[in-house]
């Protein structure tokens, strides 16, 4: 919520208590009342860009993965060699998104949000060279590399992204979040089939050349249309094990890791179990893209109604049943092997992890920012930028573990077996956010930050004649003016650094 200092000024005339004239201004430190919520017309106008930037991230993280085990066969390397380069952007998210969060209030956005995107955008274009690079091992080497770095861009981006529109829209951060996941999984469904027609098109450059651009544009056209919000915070003292030590964000970190551990599952195993099923290339992408629209159309809706009509766990305890029923008959699971294989099955069970995923993203991003703000830290920039940024590093953790345990599970024993795992990984989810919801949280008040009222009076600040201007006769010391006296004014903004304050001196 933006907040301003007013100050106000008593006039000459007026008498303390226990007499004597106010001979200079009396400051007072006030705030004024909450601002209405914006107009539906200003948040959407607002937004669009964003959208924009986020759909392009969304494209970047999924482009790659139709052409580029074809051009690293190409240059030599194996399977076993490149495999991890989809997954090592992952790592990186998750070490970044909570130093970013933490740091986001000290350097301000300003400094944060270009760095964000350029580094994104800029590797994302240094991916597309490794197209002139025919050393193996140098390949490889640039690919982790790079993969790497455009992790730490994203972590950037996705954080200040996050943390400017809750602080333009502080009544609409379950709807921020659901349509900043509805575009970045946009851009995830028809990133791998515009990357494979831009490939075949002109090769494996084009594809990163474009796209990378494309982020590099729609960030710059952020900063052109975006009056960044001027919004108190603190200095960076706020340390991030204060936050993790509240249990009800713990469970609403949790719940994300599930649902992103529930995600590179099915994108890691649902593929090979499929074509065991006979089922060709083609239809199998049609699967994958039920999911993703599933997940697009229903994100915004529970966005709204974590906001304005349901609490957020009671949508995340929703959206994990219909994971788990997602996960029960997909395979279907082994105490249902009387149940036929089937195509239309499976697609009916995607549905619902559609619908699911994004009930329990969205709500349990929600419980996280109400889950701080009950336990009396101060709803301001540095702690929903910190909570913002874990939950970015906690979605990086499990959409890392998802296909890498799974795939070890799926060799090890099949993925109806694996369906198992995944069921009570849900189960344990949702009776966390039951307990949740039915145990209200003890609201804490946030310790009131300190309001500056000065008074000068007779008794505290009459100055003896006899010190007050020593070189000056009496007489033109008893015709002489009180001086005002104004106190320290400090204004914060996102946009600037906390060691770029204003202050009128004494």
């Amino acid at each position: 919520m933006e907040e301003h200092w007013t100050l106000l000024a008593e006039s000459d005339d007026k008498k303390m208590a226990g007499g004597g004239e106010l001979g200079e201004i009396t400051p007072l430190l006030t705030r004024p009342q909450n601002r209405q919520p914006a107009t539906k017309a200003y948040f959407i106008r607002t937004i669009i860009p964003f959208l924009l930037l986020q759909m392009s991230v969304g494209l970047c993280a999924s482009l790659q993965a139709t052409f580029y085990p074809i051009e690293a066969e190409s240059k030599g390397a194996t399977a076993s060699q490149f495999g991890a380069v989809f997954g090592i952007i992952h790592l990186s998210l998750f070490i970044f998104g909570p130093l970013v969060g933490k740091y986001l209030s000290i350097w301000g956005v300003k400094a944060i949000f270009p760095a964000g995107f350029i580094i994104d955008g800029g590797t994302f274009i240094l991916f597309g060279l490794l197209q002139w690079v025919e050393d193996t091992s140098t390949f490889l080497v640039f690919s982790y590399l790079i993969r790497f770095l455009e992790g730490v861009g994203a972590a950037a981006c996705w954080t200040s992204n996050l943390s400017i529109l809750m602080a333009k829209f502080p009544e609409r951060k379950a709807t921020v979040k659901a349509w900043c996941d509805a575009a970045f999984n946009f851009g995830l469904t028809v990133g791998p089939v515009l990357g494979a027609l831009m490939y075949d098109a002109a090769g494996f450059f084009l594809p990163f050349c474009v796209t990378g651009s494309l982020i590099l544009v729609s960030g710059i056209v952020v900063l052109m249309t975006t009056d960044f919000p001027v919004i108190d915070h603190g200095d960076g003292n706020l340390p991030v094990h204060r936050v993790l030590c509240n249990p009800r964000i713990l469970v609403a970190l949790a719940t994300c890791s599930v649902g992103a551990y529930s995600i590179g599952t099915i994108e890691a195993t649902l593929s090979p179990f499929l074509v065991t099923m006979d089922i060709d290339v083609k239809i199998i992408a049609v699967a994958f893209l039920i999911m993703s629209c599933s997940s697009v159309v229903a994100t915004p809706l529970f966005g709204i109604l974590c906001d304005h009509k349901f609490s957020p766990w009671m949508v995340s305890t929703c959206g994990s049943v219909l994971m788990f029923i997602c996960f029960v008959f997909i395979g279907p699971c082994p105490y249902l092997d009387f149940i036929p294989k089937s195509f239309g099955l499976v697609c009916g069970s995607l549905v619902a992890q559609g619908f699911g995923q994004a009930a329990v993203l969205v709500a349990s991003f929600g419980a996280a920012q109400l889950a701080a703000v009950q336990s009396g830290l101060p709803d301001g920039m540095e702690v929903g930028a910190v909570v913002s940024g874990l939950f970015t590093s906690f979605f990086a953790l499990g959409n890392f573990c998802g296909p890498t345990i799974s795939g070890v599970l799926y060799d090890a024993v099949g993925f109806q077996y694996n369906l198992l795992v995944l069921q009570g990984l849900v189960l344990i989810v949702c009776g966390l956010n039951i307990v949740m919801y039915l145990i209200p949280a003890t609201e804490q008040q946030a310790p009131p930050e300190p309001v500056v009222v000065k008074h000068e009076t007779d008794n505290c600040t009459q100055r003896k004649e006899s010190d007050a201007y020593p070189e000056l006769p009496a007489d033109i010391i008893r015709t002489r003016p009180n001086q005002s006296r104004h106190v320290l004014m400090k204004n914060y903004s996102t946009s600037s650094s906390v060691y770029e304050r204003s202050s009128l001196l004494f």
